[in-house]
């Protein structure tokens, strides 16, 4: 979850020499990362494989073959 209160904070220790470097220190927050981008641009893609997968399996096993 991202803490407002801990970017503010973590911005106003920083050795600011740059006086729009703790305007943009949000920026290097985990939450904004491409990790974490990537990670919830798909949700619920891996349980929809897992699902269709099981799917396939039941088609090629289960079901009885019709010529």
């Amino acid at each position: 979850m991202i803490d407002p209160a801990k970017i503010v904070e973590k911005a106003q220790k920083a050795d600011i020499k740059d006086p729009w470097a703790r305007r943009e220190a949000w920026r290097k927050h985990p939450a904004f990362s491409k990790m974490s981008q990537l990670k919830g641009m798909f949700p619920g893609f891996g349980i929809a494989s897992g699902l269709f997968a099981v799917y396939l399996a039941y088609d090629h096993f289960a079901k009885p073959k019709k010529h």
